[in-house]
């Protein structure tokens, strides 16, 4: 099993976050198995080829996120991390001004 994970953090809120996570997965072709609206601080899809995990950590003025990916193929887990992670910094919400 390979293993690829990076952290980063963004300027938004728990909910903003985990939404952002479970979108980057669904937009990835992963089936979620635990979801944004749950009450903890994760969210967890895959295929049967692939497993990516997002954790959402409250900060002051910001959340702390970590983006796993795990397969028996290591360029796989790598390139479902990089596109998770890709997807939820760029996402930002939109201005209702």
């Amino acid at each position: 099993m390979h293993a690829h994970w990076g952290t980063f953090t963004k300027a938004v809120s728990l909910g903003n976050g985990l939404t952002f996570a479970e979108n980057a997965m669904r937009r990835h072709g992963l089936a979620l198995w635990d979801l944004s609206n749950d009450g903890n601080y994760q969210v967890i899809g895959g295929t049967s080829d692939v497993i990516a995990t997002v954790v959402c950590v409250p900060q002051s003025g910001n959340l702390w996120m970590t983006v796993s990916a795990y397969s028996t193929d290591s360029g796989l887990a790598e390139r479902t991390r990089n596109d998770i992670r890709a997807d939820i910094v760029n996402t930002s919400l939109l201005d209702d001004g």
